[in-house]
């Protein structure tokens, strides 16, 4: 059998060198790679920060949504039933009092008015006819020719027939005015809303046609949640729409509602415009705005400049050229559309930092800038 022949020791020796002198010089190489624990580090730029001036709060203050409606938006109809032969007005046209809206068949109206007549012909006959029987018994009865018997009958028969004169009369005019009545007319200036029935349809008594919202004014109508109904009448009203976001429209409350609605539980109030030029129209989305006089507190900043503490809010104070901010404990009184009303430590001419309060703290080194409010805001290097 062949053998290996055996490996010299000092073979081992010479590969266990090796391996140290590897190590020894991969440490070297390492420690040279380390930065040099004296040398300067790179100096890092502060953070910049936006800081807007606290403004004075304005009397505090309450917004509703609502919809624009006429004071008067109410359904037209005839007052006799009967065939609708013509419409003369559409959705969205504007009449005036007196103005035709729609006519029905006059055929049979016609016919029980030409009849009513007719009666009322035939009674005043009767009644001339038993007047003059009446005075000839009254002259006989003075020569004793007849009795008085005869005279109480013709006094009798002339009442009556005078009477049916009169019932006659009456229901001519009731057959006059259910012929008119076919003919039905505006009674306010206004604006067709609704058309609730067509030419060719027979309509009864009552039944609605169309609906006319009167030129009277315009409303705005809001619901006003039950825990605000007591400062609504002593607040100052005001309307913006938002189709015209830059007019206000001063208003004062002309109706609430004494009961809450059951399913919203709110109150139900109508603000009259003063809306000479009638911009506002029907339908129109609108804000109202009531302020209370006399109760303003606090300073208005930012809603992005309150940050929290757990329960306890707070806002960063400096000033333009500073390089730290400082915390200032407030209370939160309340929070409008874009500002929260605050009570702390601040006057008028402070300025709080307005963006990026919550990524701050006391020792932070930071550039402060100023920021108007309405500057627009750079994301990146363009806009």
């Amino acid at each position: 059998m062949h053998r290996s022949p055996p490996v010299p020791r000092f073979a081992f020796a010479r590969a266990g060198v090796r391996a140290v002198i590897s190590a020894v010089g991969f440490g070297l190489l390492a420690a040279a790679c380390q930065p040099d624990s004296g040398a300067p580090s790179e100096t890092v730029s502060p953070r910049t920060v936006w800081v807007e001036p606290v403004e004075a709060a304005s009397g505090s203050g309450l917004s509703y949504s609502g919809t624009i409606r006429a004071r008067s938006d109410a359904p037209v109809a005839f007052r006799v039933g009967g065939k609708l032969s013509n419409r003369h007005v559409d959705i969205g046209d504007r009449i005036a009092a007196g103005d035709v809206i729609a006519r029905l068949d006059p055929t049979d109206f016609d016919a029980t008015r030409n009849a009513e007549q007719a009666q009322e012909r035939a009674a005043r006959a009767e009644a001339e006819r038993t007047a003059d029987v009446l005075a000839r018994i009254e002259t006989l009865k003075k020569k004793g020719h007849v009795s008085q018997a005869a005279l109480d009958g013709a006094q009798a028969a002339a009442d009556a027939a005078a009477e049916a004169l009169k019932a006659a009369g009456e229901r001519r005019r009731l057959a006059e005015n259910q012929r008119a009545y076919t003919v039905l007319r505006a009674d306010v200036d206004g604006v067709v809303t609704a058309v609730l029935a067509e030419p060719g349809e027979v309509v009864a008594l009552g039944q609605p046609v169309v609906r006319v919202a009167a030129s009277l004014g315009r409303e705005a109508e809001v619901a006003i949640p039950e825990a605000h109904v007591a400062t609504v009448s002593r607040a100052e009203a005001s309307v913006t729409l938002w189709a015209l976001p830059g007019k206000t429209f001063p208003a004062r409350l002309r109706e609430l509602s004494p009961q809450a609605d059951q399913a919203a539980r709110s109150f139900t109030a109508r603000f009259a415009l003063e809306d000479p030029q009638g911009l506002a129209r029907l339908g129109m989305t609108a804000t109202v705005r009531l302020d209370l006089a006399g109760e303003a507190k606090g300073v208005a900043v930012p809603l992005s400049a309150v940050w929290y503490r757990g329960e306890d809010a707070f806002v960063w104070r400096a000033a333009p050229g500073d390089s730290r901010v400082t915390a200032v404990p407030v209370s939160v009184l309340r929070i409008d559309a874009a500002r929260a009303i605050v009570e702390g430590e601040l006057a008028q001419d402070s300025h709080v930092v307005s963006m990026g309060a919550h990524r701050l703290d006391a020792e932070m080194a930071v550039r402060v800038v100023e920021r108007a409010p309405s500057d627009p805001v750079l994301v990146g290097a363009r806009k």
